[in-house]
């Protein structure tokens, strides 16, 4: 009798699911669209400045979904000031950030990919390396954003320029048409486009 009520016991104690009807789905969906109409309606606030007032709080406050609106919202915008003020709430709301270097030269030094793993990244086979890194605040007095590493100075911006420095120099970059900022890197002396995701 035990494999019997063991068997029995099993069979009980799984949840059982309800299948979802269309109408509940759709019931879901248009709640969903009607509420993230609304933070949109907000984003596009005649008042320029209620509009990046709305853009910084669901960048640093919001939602998962309030973040990805707000984001998307402001790098796709063709106004130069709301995408850097885009980019600067994204580096206020301490992010970790993955960056990823394709050497110019087809066979960089080995200094290249010291520096790449010895700031815990990742060389594919391709030669490409990627890093990630977390940022922990702004420091007001040198007037960058730090990192995990000793919080240690890693991101500037002027303008709509953004620095980073990695390795023993600092590469120029800038917000590119699909939500990356595009740029150059010299990584002990081997040059490297690099291009970091700001999209969520």
């Amino acid at each position: 009798m035990r494999p019997i009520v063991f068997l029995i016991f099993i069979g009980f104690s799984f949840p059982a699911f309800a299948q979802v009807s269309l109408d509940d789905l759709d019931a879901a969906a248009d709640k969903s669209s009607s509420s993230m109409e609304e933070y949109q309606k907000r984003l596009n606030d005649p008042d320029p400045d209620r509009a990046l007032a709305v853009l910084r709080i669901l960048i640093g406050q919001g939602d998962a979904d309030q973040r990805r609106l707000a984001i998307r919202h402001g790098l796709q915008s063709t106004d130069r000031a709301l995408q850097a003020t885009t980019v600067r709430a994204i580096l206020d709301s301490e992010p970790t950030l993955r960056v990823v270097f394709d050497p110019v030269d087809n066979e960089p030094t080995v200094h290249y990919s010291r520096t790449v793993t010895g700031a815990g990244g990742v060389i594919d086979a391709t030669g490409n390396g990627s890093v990630t890194f977390k940022i922990t605040g702004y420091d007001a007095n040198e007037e960058c954003w730090t990192h995990t590493r000793y919080d240690t100075c890693i991101l500037r911006m002027r303008g709509d320029e953004v620095n980073m420095l990695f390795g023993s120099s600092w590469g120029a970059y800038r917000l590119n048409a699909t939500g990356q900022l595009e740029g150059e890197q010299a990584i002990e002396q081997n040059l490297a486009k690099a291009f970091i995701d700001l999209s969520e």
